[in-house]
């Protein structure tokens, strides 16, 4: 298929309802009743790039769908390589590790780096996957509170929070779910405590191609050798490409030692982990060809989200900020004795729009106050869960 404008790649009529209801899992359009909208889980509702499935459709006409190298394949690695090069890091395909999903990645890079009673420094909010990888490696998590409209951090908050058992710090930029792009500055000064305390930096990068205002994404291994030496970088192709049920993602790390115990952590060496020969070349296929896709798809997303974001803030006791990154709004509710998650319930059994609460399992103790709403659909769709959240929004108010 030839690109050729935004519109005809991700508009309305590009997006199939039935098959989403048929194959949209994890509190989307296949678990929710008939009419009601999700705006839940961070997945895309169009199609994935032409690209890719005709790559995927390609493999499978081999007729052969074996065992991978344990690594990853090895054209897969090196474009993850370049493509990190690009970004600053000084990356090299045998220190890539091919897995299935960043979240498997996040999960690895934690039991490698914690042992029971050690502890792990993140934000809040933050997405529950981080602090759950590193309480499953028997850690003890301790939350830096960000601002939820801004989602800025005190430095001196976040180093007084550090100890002697403090092993890593659980980074995601841009953050979820605030949307924040950490700034240049703000990493240095995280590189400078990892470096002070002795610290491991995981860095969750799982969003940063979806960089929506002026703020550029600056990766943590890109800042300094010595800091690429001690950074894990993590990311995916779940959010930015569409291949979520595909289960693939990656990490790296130049530290050799470090490196080596992810990979132990792993279970490939004793074919246990990794991830498919489908998910591989799918993946593969959206980094090496789906770039212009991928820049229509952000530039789909830059015109949504602002007038998305404007229509909640014209609602009484909301304040939706627009984010400088990822496809997530996270707007403040002003409701007095209101728990989100009533609030949320409300919302699916009035407007018949399902969004997710700002509960402290999902997001930390941070999130209170809050709601998500996941909004990488079209225009249209958005238009009528607005109009109904508008048209209902009173009477919640006032319940």
């Amino acid at each position: 298929m030839k690109i050729t404008h935004t519109s005809e790649l991700f508009s309305h009529d590009r997006i199939d309802e039935k098959a989403l209801r048929r194959t949209a899992f994890n509190l989307r359009w296949a678990t929710v009743e008939e009419g009601v909208i999700p705006l839940t889980a961070g997945e895309m509702d169009y199609p994935i790039c032409p690209e890719v499935a005709d790559a995927v459709g390609r493999h499978i006409q081999q007729g052969y769908l074996g065992y991978c190298p344990p690594q990853g394949f090895e054209s897969f690695r090196e474009a993850i390589a370049e493509d990190l090069c690009r970004k600053g890091i000084p990356a090299s395909a045998d220190k890539v590790l091919v897995i299935d999903g960043a979240a498997s990645a996040l999960k690895v890079a934690c039991r490698a780096i914690f042992n029971p009673g050690d502890e792990a420094l993140t934000f809040d909010p933050v997405d529950f996957l981080l602090p759950h990888c590193a309480e499953l490696a028997g850690a003890k998590v301790h939350r830096c509170p960000v601002s939820p409209i801004g989602g800025a951090f005190d430095i001196q908050q976040l180093e007084s929070m550090i100890t002697a058992k403090t092993k890593a710090l659980l980074v995601c930029n841009p953050h979820n779910p605030t949307g924040r792009v950490l700034r240049t500055e703000e990493l240095h000064a995280m590189a400078q405590l990892a470096e002070k305390h002795d610290l491991v930096l995981v860095s969750d990068e799982v969003w940063s191609e979806i960089i929506l205002g002026d703020v550029p994404m600056t990766s943590l291994a890109s800042l300094s050798a010595e800091t690429a030496a001690r950074t894990v970088t993590i990311s995916g192709f779940s959010k930015s490409d569409g291949l979520s049920g595909l289960r693939v993602g990656y990490l790296h790390s130049c530290n050799d030692q470090l490196f080596n115990k992810i990979t132990e952590a792993s279970g490939i060496l004793d074919t246990s982990g990794g991830a498919t020969a489908l998910s591989q070349v799918a993946a593969e296929a959206a980094l090496t060809h789906g770039g212009a896709w991928r820049r229509a798809f952000v530039d789909h997303l830059r015109q949504v989200i602002p007038a998305t974001a404007q229509r909640l803030s014209a609602l009484e006791g909301i304040q939706c900020p627009v984010p400088e990154g990822t496809f997530l709004l996270f707007p403040k509710i002003q409701l007095p004795n209101t728990e989100m998650e009533t609030l949320a319930e409300m919302i699916l059994k009035e407007a018949r729009v399902s969004v997710v609460p700002g509960a402290a399992r999902w997001f930390g103790p941070g999130a209170q106050g809050h709601l998500r709403l996941s909004v990488a659909t079209s225009q249209e769709i958005l238009n009528e869960a607005l109009t109904r959240i508008e048209a209902v929004w009173d009477s919640i108010r006032a319940h």
